[in-house]
């Protein structure tokens, strides 16, 4: 039993599984491998196992993994386990190693547990095209009584591909509401930001495929959770109208819209290239972070010549969902955004003449970046530990 139990604990990366997606630019040179990036999320597939020694099976595993690189260590590369598998400790989930040549990296970690056995595992993974790899894995566990077992298996993996289309959406002759969207792998998820018939700040979401066409036509929900100082518990949803997004470019979509009776229509635009054109930030930064603790509110972020734009979706003491904002520098150098918290009422409810929102400032963020899909959020003596959203 104790033995099967050390399995449990570091090698629960054979438990799931996805299909897999492919495409990109094939790398048959050196000089067509300055195209490649390995940084980003990517979906992963094991497959292929076999066992020496006393070890149970091991079983495929499907799931989303990060690749990003340490700023605090020179070409140090870092694989990250973001989901598919269980790690505990959540350590285990962590790979560091280097890049051997410019379309393979080797990484690895060892762990060991309360019971004094220790753990090695590796992965060597070369990449193909500048969304396909493949490789191998190999996973030593050995126990304290000097028993060992080895599992050897191969991985796939796919970048999950994000969208021209990703980010702030606002109707130019209407400032202070808009949208805020992220594709991933042909899926959207948003949320509209407004006001309701008393002026209060309300946000709306909605989820679903892209059609054959690259549009959106979704259901929008609205609702009801948790005072942000109290204690949490899980938020309800309800139907409250639909949404479609015509997009006739990546720069531009007109959005129509039915909430609780109310129709209407608007043009959006990308609001970041009027904030602060210049160039995005190449991490994997940009859109829905939220906190597996909290779940239910969540977090737009975009960062784009060199500054940062955030909304924080929550929750009033009365339950209604509010919306804060935030914005300041912040260079593709930065780990750590800094920035005062505005809350915006008295704006543009549905289906009302257009109105100018008041700014009301709320309170500071701190938001300290781990790592690209990873960070901690410090606000008003609360601490959030918040993570990229994969849907």
């Amino acid at each position: 039993m104790a033995r099967k139990l050390a399995f449990c604990i570091y090698f629960s990366i054979m438990l799931f599984s996805s299909d897999v997606m492919a495409e990109g630019i094939a790398i048959g040179t050196q000089a067509e491998s300055s195209y490649l990036t390995m940084t980003g999320l990517w979906d992963f597939h094991t497959s292929d196992y076999t066992v020496t020694g006393t070890c149970p099976a091991g079983n495929p595993a499907s799931g989303t993994l990060s690749i990003f690189s340490d700023t605090n260590a020179t070409k140090t590369a870092v694989l990250q386990f973001l989901n598919g598998i269980t790690c505990n400790p959540s350590e285990s989930c962590m790979y560091r190693g280097t890049s051997q040549d410019p379309i393979s990296i080797v990484v690895s970690n060892s762990i060991i547990d309360q019971n004094g056995g220790y753990a090695t595992n590796t992965l060597a993974i070369t990449w193909s095209s500048n969304s396909t790899a493949y490789g191998t894995g190999a996973s030593v566990y050995n126990f304290s009584n000097g028993v060992s077992c080895t599992w050897n298996y191969k991985i796939s993996l796919t970048r999950r591909r994000g969208s021209a289309k990703n980010g702030w959406w606002y109707d130019s002759k209407a400032i202070g509401t808009g949208l805020s969207i992220e594709i991933q792998n042909d899926k959207l998820f948003l949320a509209w930001y407004s006001y309701d018939e008393k002026g209060n700040p309300v946000w709306l979401t909605s989820y679903g495929n892209l059609t054959d066409t690259g549009d959106f036509n979704g259901t929008l929900y609205e609702w009801k959770g948790w005072n942000l100082l109290g204690q949490y518990f899980a938020p309800t949803a309800s139907e409250a109208g639909t949404i479609l997004l015509d997009f006739t470019s990546d720069n531009t979509t007109t959005m129509s819209w039915s909430y609780k009776g109310i129709d209407g229509n608007c043009s959006l635009v990308k609001f970041m290239d009027t904030l602060s054109p210049g160039v995005r930030d190449p991490r994997n930064l940009n859109g829905w972070w939220f906190d597996p603790d909290y779940d239910g509110m969540g977090l737009y972020m975009e960062s784009e010549g060199e500054k940062m734009f955030m909304a924080w979706y929550n929750y009033d003491p009365f339950g209604k969902p509010r919306w804060w904002t935030a914005s300041e520098t912040f260079r593709t150098t930065d780990d750590s955004f800094y920035s005062k918290l505005t809350e915006w009422r008295d704006g543009q409810c549905f289906g009302c003449s257009y109105k100018l929102p008041v700014a009301v400032e709320v309170g500071d963020l701190l938001v300290q970046f781990t790592s690209d899909t990873t960070a901690t959020m410090f606000w008003n003596g609360k601490i959030f530990h918040i993570r990229r959203f994969i849907f």
